[in-house]
């Protein structure tokens, strides 16, 4: 048996389970599915998560080649209606079904528990943990998210960071097959859920923070940093500067700044501070620090979720940046 036809028989298998969930009767026999009694020999293509110009071209290079099935670990809205246009069918594991010959005719959502493949459904994703897996997912789209791989980099235990990993998948925002970020889904539900609150205003420069706390406890992730890192901002020079502290004690260092007497009420913000929402911080290594900048920089995609959890002009100015990964 050919690695071809294991895939086949996989795939085959995903279908008939997803079919099932709907209280439709289907198993495999050899290249081919009995569903309700009605024989479905589907040409099958397995993708990670197809573009709707992927699916366009896929279309255009097999035609009359239906049956036909696209199995994704997700496939957009465009994507899907390239398929019904051309009378193919789709299993988007994330939880959609359709199927489309004669004698079957099926398009539905599925069960929560047919989207995972009788999996239990997803905890919370969102930890600190979590958070820094998806900040690795998109700083290095191109690259498996998997439990050893990650864990080095972030420097968390490898059982950890297994288990939210498997959260992600069932959440469709990594591929249950190829292991790779689903983009650009995977930062917009990272920056829906990245914490940009509790930002202290303080009347002092960043380099007297950086005096008081130490220049290594300082990430800087504001717009003068995403400008390093590619984004197009106009009077940047003009906005206090805005960075990540490491550690709690670091704030309350920093905070002490501000206590020194009543005259200081009045003084404007000269730059923000916040303790960092996750531990591991990706830096710009284009700009390491120097001696007139001894903090670090952020690395473009941390400046970027951070900017879009703005809701004020943040995520336009992240759209407009280009930053946003999109699908490979």
């Amino acid at each position: 048996m050919t690695a071809r036809t294991d895939e086949q028989r996989l795939l085959l298998g995903d279908i008939a389970e997803a079919v099932d969930a709907l209280d439709i009767d289907a198993h495999v026999d050899g290249e081919a599915l009995l569903i309700d009694g009605t024989r479905f020999v589907p040409q099958l293509v397995s993708r990670a998560h197809p573009t709707p110009a992927d699916l366009n071209q896929l279309v255009a290079e097999a035609p009359g080649r239906v049956p036909a099935v696209v199995v994704a670990d997700r496939i957009s809205d465009a994507g899907r209606a390239v398929l019904r246009r051309a009378g193919w069918g789709w299993l988007d594991r994330r939880g959609h079904l359709r199927l489309w010959a004669t004698g079957v005719r099926i398009e539905s959502p599925l069960p929560g528990e047919a989207a995972t493949a009788g999996r239990r459904g997803p905890s919370n994703a969102w930890t600190t943990v979590g958070l820094e897996i998806a900040l690795a997912g998109l700083c290095e789209p191109s690259e498996p998210v998997t439990a050893r791989r990650v864990a080095a980099q972030i420097g968390r235990s490898v059982g950890a960071t297994h288990e939210l990993i498997g959260r992600f998948v069932e959440l469709g925002l990594v591929g249950r097959q190829t292991h790779l970020p689903l983009l650009p889904d995977l930062f917009w539900e990272t920056t829906a859920r990245w914490p940009d609150d509790g930002w202290v205003g303080l009347p002092v420069t960043l380099e007297e923070v950086s005096a008081r706390v130490g220049a290594d406890e300082l990430v800087r992730v504001d717009e003068r940093a995403a400008t390093l890192g590619g984004a197009r901002i106009a009077a940047v020079g003009d906005l206090p500067a805005r960075s990540y502290v490491r550690s709690a004690s670091a704030l309350r260092r920093a905070r002490g700044l501000a206590d020194r007497g009543p005259r200081d009420v009045e003084r404007p913000v000269r730059c923000w501070i916040r303790v960092s929402p996750v531990s591991w911080l990706p830096l710009n290594r284009g700009h390491p620090p120097d001696a007139e900048h001894p903090w670090a920089v952020g690395h473009p995609q941390l400046c970027a979720l951070r900017l879009a959890a703005d809701p004020a002009r943040g995520r336009e100015i992240v759209e407009d940046w280009g930053i946003v990964p999109q699908p490979l």
